[in-house]
Parts: C-alpha cells; structure tokens; sequence
C-alpha cells in the first residue's frame, strides 16, 4: 500500500529530523526550510499532500502567512494543516484555528501523541473527503440531468420558430463569456462560479414562451404588424408564467427563479423602453441584462427568415449606437472587451464545438481566450495552485517570476513604469520591518486602485513596482503618474500619522518590447531617484491619441 505523503514546514533542521523519526515508518516525508518553499512545493506537487505538519515562527514566509494562502487560493480543500510550535500562547493557537488549522501541538511534544493524532487526523479527514465526494457526484449529476432537460426544451422552441439549432448554444456561450468579464471588470454584481453556471444554464430557455405563438407570426418573412408584434411580445410573460406556475418547492429552486427572471426581463432595456414591465437600469436583474444582450448579438449576426446576418463588426456597432435599444454601459465595456474572442469564434460551428467540451475544459477556454492577446487571461486559465508561483505573498500582486514568463517573453505593452519608494528603508529602521511591510501593502492597494483592469501590476523588487498598460493615450498616462506620485504624498498607515512616504517614477511612453521600455524607465527611474518624489518621462513618438 502506497504511504501518504506528509509535508513538513519548518526553519529547524532538528526539529525536521525528529519529526522525520517519529513519522518516516508511516508515511512519505518531505521537507521544507520555510513557507515560501512550502508554498511551491504544494503548488507543484497538486493533490500528493493531504497533511503538512507547520512550524510559526520562520523567515520569508512565517506559517500564518502559508495558512492565509492555503485559505484564500481553497488549498483547505484538499490540505489538512496541523501546527507544531514552541509558541502555545491562547493568542497564537486562536489565530492557527481562525485560519484553519485542523490542529494545534505545543513543543516539546510526546513522540506517540504526535504519531496518534496525525493518523485520527488522517483517518477523519478521509471520510470527510469520501462524503464531500458523493455530495459532489451527486450534485453535479443533477446539474447534467438539468442541462438534458433545459436543451430538450429550448430545441423544441427553436424547432417551431424555424431558427438555427445553434441559437441555444451560442447565447449560452456568449452569455457565459459576457459574466466572466463582468465578474473580472467590477464588483458591483458579485457572481460566483456556480452562479456562473447556473445563469448559461438558464439562458437557453430565454425564448420558452414561443411555444405559444403561431408558427406563420413566428416565422414570417416580413415586417411583423403593429398586432402581430404585440402578440409576440407576449412570449415574455408566457415564459415567466410557466416557471412561476412550477410546484412551489421546484419553484424555489436557484435555477427556476433565474429561469424566471431571464424569461420575463430578457427584453427590457436600460433605459425603460423595452417590455414588458418597463424596467430601468438595475431593476432588471443582471442575468437578464446579459442574457439581452447575448441574445441580440446572436440574432444580429445570424440569418433570420426575415433578415440576413450582419457581420460581427456592423452588429457591435448597432449594439454600441444603440440601435437595438438602451444597454447597461458595464455589460457595453464587457461587450467590447471580449469583442476579439467573439469574432475569432463567431462562426456558428465554433460555438457548438465548445458547447460540446467538456465543463472545466469550457470554463477554462472561455476564461483565457485568445493566446496572447492578454497575459492575464492565459494564468486565469491555469489551476488554481499554479496561479500562486506567479503572486506576490504579502501583496497580493503579480511576482517577478511573472514578469519573466508571461511579460518578458514578448506582452503587448503600450507604457511603462518603474516606481520605488524613496523611504522604505528609513521606516523600517525608524518602525520596524512590521510597519515597512504594512507600508508596503498598502502601496500595493493604492497602486492596484490606481490601475485599470486591463494593466498589470508586478512586485518587481523589495520595494519597486512595475506597471505596465496596453491601451493608454499619452496624455492620460502622464496623467495617472503624476497621480501616484501625489497619492503617495496622502498615504496614511493608521497609528503612524508621522509617517510620510514618497515614490520616485520613470516612465516609458510608446514601448519597444518590455525589455527595451525596462532599461528605458530603469535609467529613467535613476535620474527621478537624484532629487526623489518625482516623475521622469520620456515619449518615444509623438502622437497624443495613439491607442
């Protein structure tokens, strides 16, 4: 029988070979110097750890901070963490339980104490997983009999209304592609994976209410009459009525309310000129704002037995002009930011070949796109696990490390800039590298409300940050860093209101591949560094409004 693996995270060599001895009959050990070694270590190595045994107290990473990785990137999950430490301080053993760790032991431990509860730990942990497991298969098997069923009954509609069998997959592709962008874009609407999930889902039975309407309105060549419109408007409220008239435990169910929504609203507008409530703005619940608007691009750029289709680029800009009614100007600047990936998989066999990947491959083509064309959609595809080798652990920020695989390598970048803080050694001399840290996190929060989302924002150094921007005018980017370098002049950190910080920038304008426009705002950065707190530029074309 095969061992399981255990990992243990400590700075003491001795402390390692004890708990090597005590473990090493049982079970595969492997060792780590301290947290950030552990950290790549559980990235690289996916699921072959079930336990880490983790030590407080320790450079570069101290355990703390593993156990907030471990917790923001769902790594508990999977790892069960057990604390092993000198320190058995309530305030200590409080925080390690807060931030999920199964168990606590204070040193110096008894040998057989330690053996005993790894393996109860182990053995508890295990059930727990096989139950979780059953609860999954289960709930994700009833999704699959859900989506059979909705796909029945939208290709029943789409059979009487003589459209392509295509209509269904497209608008939930697009819809799908629409609200990972939203959720990437702003926070105004938070929307989980399964909500995700759930709204495509319920999108492909927008249209379900036609299944009352006559097939010669429904299908008619020409120009519908001012009657036969109004008979057609009907199908909204046709739909809503047949989710609403569902039992009431099925109609309390997530993906009958959204089914209802998206039926009932899918054609109201922004504005309140749509039907058949007359809704305006965020009265009309998000998934069917979005499910509007999949569904208007789609009938744009697809034949109709009363139109022929319009080309990607003559439907964007209807959509834009508002030519097809009022939408929500967010879900325009998603509408626009993915315009390149619907182009690219625009023809309607595109969207059926990825309609019919499977779950996880969909989600993760639908997240990254084109390769390429932006960095960071290519790492929002990779597991969850490998997106920590490319994070800054205290800031939350992009790492050198991605810098040299994805920016290096060839990013398209229009502007640069380097940024170093000009006092960050005299802090921590004067507070403590407690306090530098806290200076340096909130500059990291301050850099990152400072940028768009389409920019990156890399922890280049101790204390340098490097940004760097695709689409900018010149005027703006001179702009924003001039508005760095004056925010940095109001940063506070709270208990320290004698603390004032200041940032020396250099910034390139009209890069020539990053590691040109590098060494350009590194010499540049220098030169800001001979007086501090300022700005050095330099624009390498003249045109103000080149994006």
């Amino acid at each position: 029988m095969q061992k399981q693996k255990i990992l243990i995270v400590d700075d003491s060599e001795i402390n390692r070979i004890l708990l090597r001895d005590i473990l090493e009959d049982q079970y595969e050990i492997t060792e780590a110097e301290n947290g950030a070694q552990a950290v790549e270590i559980l990235a690289q190595s996916d699921t072959d750890f079930w336990f880490v045994l983790l030590d407080i107290m320790m450079p570069e990473m101290d355990g703390f901070d593993v156990l907030n990785y471990i917790n923001k990137h769902y790594w508990n999950d999977r790892v069960v963490v057990m604390m092993i430490s000198s320190d058995d301080s309530a305030e200590k053993i409080n925080r390690a339980y807060s931030l999920g760790a199964f168990d606590y032991i204070g040193r110096p431990f008894d040998p057989m104490i330690v053996s005993k509860r790894i393996a109860n730990t182990l053995a508890l942990y295990a059930r727990q997983n096989d139950l979780e497991k059953a609860v999954e298969e289960q709930f994700y098997e009833q999704q699959k009999n859900n989506d059979l069923m909705i796909s029945i009954l939208s290709h029943i509609v789409e059979f009487r209304n003589g459209e392509s069998g295509l209509h269904i997959q497209n608008v939930k592709a697009i819809t799908k592609l629409l609200l990972i962008q939203l959720a990437q874009v702003t926070d105004k609407y938070p929307l989980s994976k399964e909500e995700i999930d759930l709204i495509s889902m319920a999108s492909a039975i927008h249209d379900v209410g036609k299944i009352s309407i006559p097939e010669e309105i429904l299908n008619k060549p020409g120009r519908l009459t001012a009657q036969e419109f109004e008979l057609m408007k009907t199908h909204a409220e046709i739909g809503s009525k047949m989710m609403s008239d569902l039992p009431i435990d099925q109609f309390n169910s997530p993906l009958a309310k959204i089914s209802y929504e998206i039926c009932r609203w899918h054609h109201e507008r922004y504005d309140g000129c749509g039907y058949p409530d007359g809704l305006k703005g965020d009265e009309t619940p998000i998934a069917a704002q979005v499910v509007a608007m999949a569904d208007v691009y789609d009938a744009l750029t697809s034949d109709r037995c009363y139109k022929k289709a319009f080309s990607h680029e003559e439907a964007l800009r209807m959509i834009m002009e508002g030519k097809c009614g009022a939408f929500n100007p967010i879900l325009l600047q998603c509408l626009n930011e993915v315009a390149a990936r619907l182009k690219k998989t625009r023809p309607n066999s595109g969207w059926k070949l990825e309609a019919e990947k499977g779950r996880e491959r969909q989600i993760k083509t639908e997240q990254a796109g084109m390769v390429g064309q932006n960095n960071q959609e290519v790492l929002s595809a990779q597991p969850e696990y490998m997106k920590l080798l490319y994070i800054d652990p205290m800031m939350n920020v992009y790492n050198r490390r991605y810098y040299k695989e994805f920016i290096q390598s060839g990013a398209d970048v229009k502007a640069v800039a380097l940024i170093d803080m000009d006092n960050i050694k005299q802090i921590n001399d004067d507070y403590g590298r407690e306090v530098g840290d806290r200076v340096l996190q909130r500059a990291a929060q301050l850099l990152s409300s400072r940028i768009r989302k389409s920019d990156y924002l890399i922890r280049y150094g101790g204390d340098e940050f490097w940004i760097g921007s695709r689409n900018i005018t010149r005027s703006a980017f001179e702009q924003r860093l001039e508005e760095i370098r004056k925010s940095f002049e109001e940063l506070t950190i709270e208990g320290y209101p004698q603390l004032y910080v200041t940032v020396s920038i250099g910034g390139v304008y009209g890069a020539q591949g990053p590691e040109t426009s590098f060494d350009m705002a590194n010499e540049l950065l220098s030169q800001a560094q001979i007086s501090k707190n300022k700005v050095v530029l330099r624009f390498l074309n003249d045109k103000t409004d080149d994006i």
